[in-house]
């Protein structure tokens, strides 16, 4: 994205537009592909599956929300780094599963995690984009004195 803004700058202008809908076509796509290769393991486990994953996005991202508040970081900063570690890459792990153990049932946990990934960032950005950040200013990153 950075290579791509500096190269073509006009092509990305004009290519912005579209970008959101690319982006939730793909992410239902990497749900899906995931989802529907253990779909009867994913309903066998049941909810004993599903709250732990679902709890590793939410303190993921409290967890990132936090350590940067109290690293001082602006309120912007804070919501990406929660985002941003509430949607920790499920699809990858899923894929080394897929490609590095052949028992089928290793798959299943990285296969839900994917959903909950995508829900929880989601929800995260979509709430936040409704609650105003008080300072409109340019966040300020501290420096790191060694």
């Amino acid at each position: 994205g950075v290579t791509a803004n500096t190269l073509i700058p006009k092509v990305c202008r004009a290519i912005e537009p579209i970008c959101p809908v690319v982006g939730v076509c793909a992410t239902v796509v990497l749900v899906g592909a995931s989802v529907a290769q253990c779909s009867q393991a994913i309903i066998d486990a049941g909810f004993s599956l599903q709250i732990p994953l679902l709890l590793l996005h939410l303190v993921g991202g409290l967890a990132g929300y936090a350590m940067a508040k109290a690293a001082k970081y602006d309120e912007v900063v804070a919501r990406t780094m929660a985002i941003e570690t509430s949607m920790k890459s499920s699809a990858f792990g899923f894929l080394l599963a897929s490609l590095h153990f052949s028992d089928y049932m290793v798959r299943v946990p990285a296969a839900v995690s994917v959903v909950w990934m995508a829900v929880v960032g989601s929800t995260l950005a979509v709430v936040w984009r409704f609650i105003p950040i008080k300072e409109n200013k340019i966040p300020k990153i501290p420096k790191i004195s060694m």
